[in-house]
C-alpha cells in the first residue's frame, strides 16, 4: 500500500532493504608514540629498526605502517612516531603494553590511540576554571523507613503483575504504592536490608529502589537463574546455567556495578547448582566456599584467598569436611567432619582469618548431623543422629555450644531411641528453642520448648511440652515470645499461634492449601499464602495479626509470592532493646493513643458514610412521596372516581383464630394427678 510522502518511515520497513556497506575511515588500529629519541638523519634507519622490532613483537605492522616525522630542513626526527597495526585489537594491546615502557634512562614511551589525537588537541592552552555541574540530589534509598506510621512494605507477584504495598490494616482496599506489568521474567528478591529489589531478565539482573522505584543498577549476565546478596548489601553473586561454567559464578560490586571476579560454576554439565554457592561473614569482610577436603575463604577487599601463618594465600585444608557455617555475629565458622578411616566425626569451631580452633567435639556412630546458629551468635546447636550398636535404629542428641562462655562449654541433650526430632528452631532475640518430636510409630506430634537459662553460665531445661499438635514446621516471630505452629504438609493448612511466655494458645485458624508463611520484620503481622508454584488452585494470601486475627484475604489468579521488605539491623544494643521491652508499657501509651485516634477517625468516617446514605434515602423518599401525591387525580380517574387514598373507604375485618390445646394426664410419685396444658 503506498504511503504519503509526509508520513514518518516505519522502522520495521528498513529491515527489508539491504544496507549499503560503509567504508571504515577510522584510525582505531593506529597509535601515536611520544618520547621517542630525537636522532639525526644518519641514525634514522637504526631508530626505525628498533621501533619495528619492539612493536612487531606485539603484533603485525602493516606495510609502510611505521612513520617517524622529521624536520624538513635538518632531517632530525621530531621525537614521536606513528604505528599502524593490522587490527584495533592489536593496537589496544600495544597501548596497554608499551605505554610507560622505559626505552633508556632518558626516554619512556607514552602511547595513545590515534583516535584520541583530536581530543587532546581540544584541550585549551590556558587553564580554565572548571564549572561543576548543577547539583542534583539523589533519592533517599531508606525513605520508606521514615514512614510516620511505622508501616512496613511487601511485594506481591501474580500473573504478570508485580505490586509494592504498604501494610495498612486501616485501609484494606487501598491502591498499591507502585505496580508494573512484566517487571520481572521469573521472581523478585529483596536485598537483606531492604534497600533494593532485584528483578530477573533475559540479559541479567536489575536492582530498583528509592521512593520512585528507579533502576539503580543493571547487571549484565545473560540467563541468570540464581542470585545472592552479601549481608551488608555491598556485593551480589549471580549464576547462569547458560554461561561457560568455568566462569559462571560472578561477584559484583553493587555500588559501582563493577565485576569483581568470576568463579567456577557447576563442575558437570546439567548438574544441580548448590546454593548459596558462597556464604558470607556477617560484615561482608570474607566469603567462603566448600571444596574437596578444604574450604576456600576469600577477602572481599582483594577477592583473593586469606593468608596463612606463613603469609601465603592458601585454602583451609580440612580432610573430609562436609559442611561449614558462619556465625551471624562473629568471624567464627563451625565445621562438620564425618567419620573417615579410623578418625571419629568432629564438630570444630574456628576463628578466621587466624584459623585458630576455639573448640572441638569428637562424635561416634554418626549417621547425620545438622548445625544451627542462634540468630545473635550466642549458641550453636549440632543435631546429631547416631546409630545404635546394631545400626538398626537411630537416636538423636543436641550438642549445644555456649559461644560466650570461656573455653566454649558444651551441653548435651539426648533423646530416647523411640523419639524422632522433626524440626528445630532458635527463638530470635531470646534464649529458648523449640522442637517438634514424636514417638516411634506414632503419627502424633508434640512441641517442646527449652531454655538455655542464660547466655552466660546457664543450664538447659525443659519449659513446656504441648501435646498432640498438628504441625510440620515452626515459625518464630522476629521478636520472639510468639511462635506459629503450622501444618504445610498436604492441604489442611492448620495454624496455631502460641504465646511461649504464657505457655498457651492465643489463636487458631486454617488456610486451606497454605504453602508459605512470612512474618513481617516487626513481628506484628504474618502472611500465609498459596503459591501457584506449589498448587494451581486457591491461589492468594491472608494477612493476620501476631495473635491470629485475620485482617485481609486476597485471592489472586496465578499468585506466585509475597515477600515482606526486610529492615536494616537495629542501631540499638541488645541491652537497650531488652530495657525497652521491659518498659514497653510506658512506651506504648503514646502509640495506644495514636491507635485510638485512628480508630475514632475510622469510626467517624463510617458514621459520616452512614449519615450520607441516610440523607440520600430521605431525599429519595421525599421525591417518591411528591410524585405519589402528584398522580392522585390520575389514580381516582382510573378507579372510576373512587378515592383509593381515603382510608375511611376501606372496611377493616379482624379475624380471630382459636385452637384447642391437647390435655394430658401424668401420674407423679405421690399419686396425685396433675393437669398439664400448653399456653
Amino acid at each position: 500500500m503506498p504511503r504519503d510522502s509526509d508520513d514518518e518511515p516505519d522502522p520495521d520497513d528498513e529491515d527489508d532493504f539491504e544496507q549499503e556497506p560503509e567504508m571504515d575511515t577510522s584510525m582505531r588500529h593506529a597509535i601515536i608514540v611520544d618520547h621517542v629519541p630525537s636522532v639525526p638523519k644518519e641514525k634514522l634507519d637504526k631508530l626505525r629498526g628498533v621501533l619495528s622490532k619492539f612493536f612487531g613483537q606485539i603484533g603485525r605492522i602493516v606495510e609502510g605502517g611505521l612513520e617517524i616525522p622529521t624536520d624538513p630542513s635538518t632531517g632530525q626526527s621530531l621525537g614521536y612516531a606513528f604505528v599502524e597495526f593490522e587490527s584495533e585489537a592489536v593496537a589496544n594491546t600495544a597501548i596497554q603494553k608499551a605505554n610507560g615502557y622505559k626505552l633508556d634512562k632518558a626516554h619512556t614511551f607514552q602511547v595513545n590511540s590515534f583516535e584520541d589525537h583530536p581530543k587532546y588537541l581540544a584541550v585549551p592552552d590556558e587553564e580554565r576554571e572548571i564549572e561543576p555541574p548543577p547539583f542534583v540530589p539523589k533519592e533517599n534509598l531508606l525513605a520508606w523507613l521514615e514512614d510516620s506510621h511505622a508501616r512496613d512494605q511487601f511485594v506481591v507477584r501474580y500473573n504478570e503483575e508485580t505490586e509494592i504495598w504498604w501494610n495498612d490494616p486501616t485501609k484494606p482496599h487501598a491502591e498499591p504504592l507502585h505496580s508494573r506489568k512484566n517487571w520481572s521474567d521469573s521472581y523478585v528478591s529483596w536485598s537483606p536490608r531492604g534497600t533494593y529489589m532485584a528483578t530477573f531478565h533475559r540479559l541479567g539482573i536489575m536492582l530498583w529502589g528509592g521512593p520512585s522505584w528507579k533502576k539503580m543498577l543493571k547487571v549484565n549476565h545473560g540467563g541468570v537463574r540464581l542470585i545472592d546478596f552479601s549481608p551488608c548489601e555491598n556485593f551480589l553473586i549471580t549464576w547462569s546455567p547458560e554461561s561457560d561454567q568455568a566462569a559462571a559464578l560472578i561477584v559484583w560490586d553493587i555500588r559501582t556495578g563493577e565485576k569483581k571476579r568470576a568463579f567456577q560454576g557447576c563442575k558437570e554439565p546439567g548438574a544441580e547448582m548448590p546454593w548459596p554457592a558462597f556464604t558470607w561473614s556477617f560484615d561482608d569482610a570474607y566469603f567462603a566456599r566448600l571444596a574437596d577436603d578444604c574450604i576456600h575463604v576469600y577477602e572481599s577487599s582483594s577477592m583473593k584467598l586469606i593468608r596463612d601463618k606463613d603469609d601465603k594465600r592458601t585454602s583451609i585444608k580440612v580432610e573430609g569436611v562436609r559442611q561449614f557455617l558462619w556465625s551471624p555475629t562473629d568471624h567464627y565458622v563451625s565445621l562438620w567432619i564425618p567419620e573417615h578411616t579410623n578418625n571419629p566425626a568432629k564438630v570444630v569451631l574456628m576463628e578466621l582469618p587466624s584459623r585458630q580452633e576455639l573448640r572441638q567435639k569428637n562424635l561416634f556412630s554418626v549417621a547425620d548431623l545438622r548445625m544451627m546458629w542462634h540468630d545473635q551468635g550466642h549458641f550453636l546447636c549440632a543435631k546429631v543422629d547416631k546409630h545404635s550398636k546394631s545400626k538398626k535404629t537411630l537416636n538423636s542428641a543436641f550438642e549445644l555450644f555456649r559461644i560466650r562462655d570461656k573455653d566454649v562449654p558444651i551441653e548435651v541433650t539426648e533423646f530416647s531411641k523411640d523419639t524422632t526430632v522433626h524440626a528445630f528452631a532458635w527463638e530470635p532475640k531470646g534464649i529458648r528453642y523449640a522442637i517438634i518430636h514424636s514417638e516411634a510409630g506414632s503419627p502424633r506430634m508434640d512441641v517442646s520448648f527449652y531454655t538455655m537459662g542464660s547466655k552466660y553460665n546457664g543450664r538447659v531445661s525443659l519449659v513446656k511440652t504441648l501435646e498432640k499438635k498438628s504441625c510440620s514446621g515452626l515459625w518464630w516471630s522476629p521478636l520472639g515470645s510468639i511462635i506459629l505452629l503450622a501444618n504445610l504438609k498436604g492441604t489442611s493448612g492448620q495454624l496455631e499461634w502460641v504465646d511461649v511466655n504464657q505457655q498457651q494458645t492465643i489463636g487458631e485458624a486454617e488456610h486451606f492449601m497454605c504453602s508459605n508463611i512470612e512474618w513481617d520484620p516487626t513481628g506484628r503481622f504474618v502472611a500465609t499464602s498459596v503459591s501457584h508454584w506449589k498448587h494451581q488452585m486457591e491461589n492468594g494470601y491472608h494477612l493476620w495479626t501476631s495473635h491470629g486475627r485475620e485482617l485481609m484475604h486476597e485471592k489472586k489468579d496465578k499468585f506466585f509470592q509475597l515477600l515482606w521488605r526486610p529492615r536494616p539491623p537495629s542501631l540499638l544494643t541488645e541491652a537497650k532493646e531488652k530495657e525497652i521491652r521491659k518498659n514497653l508499657r510506658d512506651y506504648s501509651k503514646k502509640y495506644e493513643e495514636e491507635d485510638a485516634k485512628k480508630k475514632l477517625a475510622l469510626d467517624a468516617g463510617l458514621l459520616q458514610e452512614r449519615q450520607q446514605k441516610s440523607a440520600a434515602f430521605e431525599l429519595e423518599l421525599k421525591k417518591r412521596t411528591e410524585e405519589y401525591n402528584r398522580l392522585r387525580l390520575q389514580r381516582i380517574e382510573l378507579r372510576g372516581g373512587v378515592e383509593s387514598d381515603n382510608e375511611s373507604a376501606y372496611t377493616v375485618i379482624e379475624e380471630e383464630e382459636r385452637e384447642n390445646l391437647e390435655i394430658t394426664e401424668e401420674v407423679i410419685d405421690n399419686g396425685e394427678e396433675i393437669e398439664i396444658g400448653d399456653d
